[in-house]
């Protein structure tokens, strides 16, 4: 059974059904007066006062005490939960509240603790009543679990990544493994690419976000993906990347959500696959690098080449970082457009399409360089000075270097640095070049003003990876032990980190 998350207080469940609303996620609420919280509410403009109680005639009656969560979730909430997400998320959402329970009050668990961690003083909901509510429904469930349920253990997922990444993620995440699961084993569909096609929007989103989820939460639980004989299926061909006339099937691609190529998401998955069989080998003395190495090069070259050899922008100078390199690489797309970048990402932008493409292709190679990353740490060891891994961190900087700063692209800059945390946390545990470390910190406490999220998680584990190797080297010389990110995560605290 999992344990209750440390941030969550126990007081009583709904004490105060007309409690004020917190101001939208870019504000200070404490900042503002009665009268300027009022207006920041939900209820205002954006939002209507009470959600309709059925659709299509079979919902579920929303309490209405429950009301103004609900409506501060989809208002303030759910634009930063997903953060690449289109519009049409909040449609399949409402419909998901609507007719699942634990679906519902999982949201209201999200909304609450969104409250508690912008501490709105006249906010009174719980949390904690809620998560402990939610989680003995779902855990209680051993045998099989709905579409709301899945959305709900998601959501649960989501509420350690608000406060920080750590906690028992895995017991919820599991719970949506389970249905991801049920729904590629169902005999009404002939394979995952058949059941991605033709169900749901929002089982489609629960099982793109699910396997995502999967994917990344290998690098630090270092075990196989569960689904990745499913990714080899689904993304083991050439289709659904940037440029590719099959990526206008978007039912297959992980571009829409995740803002990764297909070959990148397998390229991880299979990274994690290649560390996991590495492991076992040394455990038993049979470990041959040259096979180590042929499978890792497999790798590289079938899945972790560009599909569009155009850049995005000019090329960096040798060793230039922070802001002069940011003007520098400025993409003209964003220098003539960022005046859309106004609204909530994964909400109405107003971006236009080859708006949306560059924000994807940002992503996308900050995910292509930090996989090579990652690969060439499983390949070489944790060894900043490896060609081969100093290459890629180099690569991964390049591209977050093409990021626009916040003041040019607030919106954009905020949605692309915090879908990246793994490329952030994994190229900055491997450099030891001064500037690099300097502007990786820097794209982090740009994004730590804001009350939630797992940036300062990662910039902790960072330094303290820095510390523990300066030291190295300054006892040993060039000759040190090389300091595992992982380990020095599990040290400082048991649960692992989920770098979503």
């Amino acid at each position: 059974m999992a344990t209750t998350p440390s941030y969550m207080a126990t007081t009583s469940y709904y004490h105060h059904p007309h409690s004020q609303l917190a101001p939208s996620y870019n504000l200070d609420p404490n900042s503002f007066s009665d009268d300027e919280v009022d207006r920041h509410s939900v209820g205002s403009p954006d939002g209507v006062q009470q959600l309709p109680m059925a659709v299509n005639g079979y919902g579920l009656a929303i309490p209405v005490e429950q009301n103004r969560l609900i409506h501060h979730y989809l208002a303030n909430v759910l634009p930063i939960q997903y953060l690449l997400a289109d519009s049409s998320i909040r449609d399949f959402m409402i419909k998901l509240i609507q007719t699942s329970s634990n679906a519902r009050d999982a949201a209201c668990m999200l909304s609450a603790l969104h409250l508690r961690c912008m501490r709105y003083p006249a906010q009174s909901w719980d949390p904690n009543a809620i998560f402990n509510h939610v989680k003995g429904l779902l855990l209680d469930r051993r045998t099989s679990y709905t579409e709301g349920d899945a959305m709900a253990g998601l959501h649960i997922v989501s509420s350690f990544l608000f406060n920080g990444g750590r906690g028992e993620w895995q017991v919820f995440l599991d719970i949506a493994c389970q249905y991801v699961q049920s729904m590629l084993d169902d005999p009404s569909f002939y394979g995952p690419e058949d059941a991605l096609r033709r169900c749901s929007e929002s089982t489609r989103f629960i099982i793109k976000t699910t396997m995502w989820f999967d994917v990344l939460a290998s690098v630090t639980t270092q075990q196989v993906p569960r689904f990745l004989m499913t990714y080899r299926r689904l993304f083991g061909g050439q289709g659904a990347h940037i440029g590719d006339p099959v990526a206008g099937s978007p039912e297959i691609s992980m571009l829409p959500v995740m803002g990764c190529e297909n070959k990148i998401v397998l390229a991880i998955a299979e990274i994690s696959n290649l560390a996991c069989w590495k492991e076992s080998q040394l455990q038993r003395g049979t470990l041959s690098i040259p096979e180590l190495v042929r499978r890792g090069a497999e790798i590289e070259e079938s899945l972790l080449m560009p599909s569009s050899p155009q850049p995005l922008a000019v090329p960096l100078q040798p060793g230039m970082y922070g802001p002069q390199a940011l003007q520098h690489q400025m993409s003209p797309v964003y220098s003539h457009h960022h005046h859309h970048m106004g609204g909530p990402a994964g909400a109405d932008t107003g971006l236009t399409e080859s708006e949306v493409a560059a924000r994807r292709r940002l992503t996308n190679d900050i995910f292509r360089a930090s996989a090579k990353v990652y690969l060439h740490t499983v390949l070489s060891g944790d060894f900043p000075a490896c060609p081969d891994i100093i290459a890629a961190v180099t690569e991964t900087i390049e591209a977050l270097q093409r990021v626009p700063m916040p003041g040019q692209a607030p919106t954009l800059h905020r949605s692309v640095v915090r879908s990246v945390v793994f490329g952030i946390c994994i190229s900055g545990c491997l450099t030891d070049d001064r500037g690099q470390r300097s502007f990786l910190l820097q794209m982090l406490e740009r994004q730590q003003q804001e009350s939630v999220g797992n940036i300062g998680e990662v910039k902790r584990l960072m330094q303290e990876v820095w510390r523990r190797r300066d030291a190295e080297r300054h006892e040993h010389g060039n000759y040190y032990k090389p300091v595992d990110w992982r380990s020095v995560m599990l040290e400082s605290n048991r649960d692992l980190l989920l770098l979503v």
